[in-house]
């Protein structure tokens, strides 16, 4: 079974973030074997609104996942956490597929994954 986490920090958007969890934590009905080992990784739980989430491991699981979601990043003049950007790219580095949802994109940017790449 392959794994999936999500990046999940402060300045993260939550539809996106929610729209990952649904796609890869949930199997459709017509899969009948093992789907995704998904996790939520963070450094500390976020707060969205009136909700909170508490991720189930810290960023540094992302090393060991099959695959890196990235949500979509809310400010994008400002720069996203440095621990957010080290661990996606050791991630990458141990071997990840990396994707990102919409300006997330701009914490693959600032990880130096997309460079010399058009996006």
């Amino acid at each position: 079974m392959s794994s999936v986490s999500l990046a999940a920090t402060d300045g993260m958007l939550p539809f996106e973030l929610s729209m990952a969890y649904e796609v890869f934590g949930t199997a459709p009905a017509e899969v009948a074997g093992p789907w995704y080992d998904l996790d939520v990784c963070g450094p500390d739980a976020v707060r969205f609104g009136r909700f909170r989430l508490e991720p189930d491991h810290g960023l540094d699981r992302l090393r060991s996942a099959d695959t890196v979601i990235v949500p979509g990043w809310a400010d994008i003049d400002e720069d996203p956490p440095a621990d957010l950007v080290d661990a996606v790219r050791a991630a990458h580095e141990a071997g990840a597929r990396v994707a990102s949802l919409c300006t997330g994109a701009f914490v693959l940017a600032a990880a130096g994954l997309l460079d010399g790449k058009r996006a």
